[in-house]
């Protein structure tokens, strides 16, 4: 015979607190989760920015250095390089006499920046920068020369004008997954020495 008056220990959770307590983990879980995924998606955009970034210098750098070693020519010696545009702002193309004697010219052909190099044992064109993810938009892109026509005539008096190239664009990262990623950039260029007696 069993006596009423005995009392049973409880010794597990009642199903309000194991509902309660799953409560609680899920939604610990799932706040996890959504931080973990935003800390992703802002790596991701820090990433692309890096990338863009260092596309940009590499340009920049690679671009400088011609036009600082170099001087500006004025005259159209490749169909890709039309000097006469110089009066434009929105030229694309620019063209480099170097120290040596060799003849650069940075043009656009579809949607890519190539250099063309013309020296005495023939030409060489290759693209500036090699990138599927990395590109230019060539409807901001432009060789802003001043002064645009010039300034050292073959004929003297040779005036000591130095030319200033500016640089504005703006240069996109797409890694097909997120929006592309975009820097507006601009600078200005002078030649260290400018060859005022040509």
């Amino acid at each position: 015979m069993v006596n009423s008056n005995t009392k049973f220990s409880q010794n597990g959770f009642t199903l309000v607190e194991i509902i309660v307590s799953t409560a609680i983990f899920v939604t610990v879980v799932a706040s996890m989760l959504a931080i973990f995924n935003y800390t992703l998606q802002i790596n991701r955009r820090v990433q692309a920015l890096r990338e863009v970034v260092q596309g940009t210098r590499t340009f920049a750098e690679t671009v400088t250095r011609e036009i600082r070693n170099g001087r500006i020519d004025y005259s159209s010696w490749t169909s890709e390089c039309d000097a006469s545009n110089y009066t434009n702002g929105s030229n694309k193309t620019l063209s480099i006499l170097t120290k040596s004697g060799d003849k650069l010219c940075f043009y656009f052909e579809g949607g890519q920046m190539y250099l063309k190099k013309q020296t005495p044992s023939g030409s060489i064109t290759a693209p500036v920068l090699s990138s599927e993810r990395f590109g230019i938009n060539e409807s901001t892109f432009a060789f802003i020369v001043q002064p645009s026509t010039d300034p050292n005539p073959d004929t003297a008096p040779y005036p000591l004008i130095q030319p200033l190239v500016t640089i504005a664009a703006e240069f996109t990262l797409n890694d097909g997954v997120n929006t592309p990623t975009t820097i507006n950039y601009q600078t200005t260029i002078s030649t260290d020495v400018y060859d005022t007696q040509k």
